[in-house]
């Protein structure tokens, strides 16, 4: 801001997919890897700790690749979206 200020934006992060849209009807969780490994997540055990509200970007560190990443983007997709092979990337927590 022009006098030094921060504003700070909190609508933004409401932009971001939640983790209950995944559990909508035809659709599905898919975490990418930079490695280019893309697999099925179950969202139904974060959802179990409470997290259905949560935006899918805040989940993302919970993801582990057998690459060594220790981070996987989570997508939101519709079922006729899902690749044929699938594997390597695993949830924790």
């Amino acid at each position: 801001m022009a006098d030094g200020a921060t504003h700070i934006v909190t609508e933004a992060r409401l932009a971001w997919p939640r983790l209950d849209q995944a559990l909508a009807a035809r659709s599905s969780l898919w975490a990418v890897c930079g490695c280019g490994r893309e697999a099925a997540i179950d969202p139904k055990p974060w959802v179990g700790q409470g997290l259905a509200r949560q935006p899918v970007a805040n989940l993302e560190t919970r993801l582990r690749c057998v690459c060594g990443a220790r981070r996987a983007h989570l997508e939101i997709r519709g079922l006729s979206e899902a690749p044929g092979q699938s594997g390597g990337i695993f949830p924790f927590r």
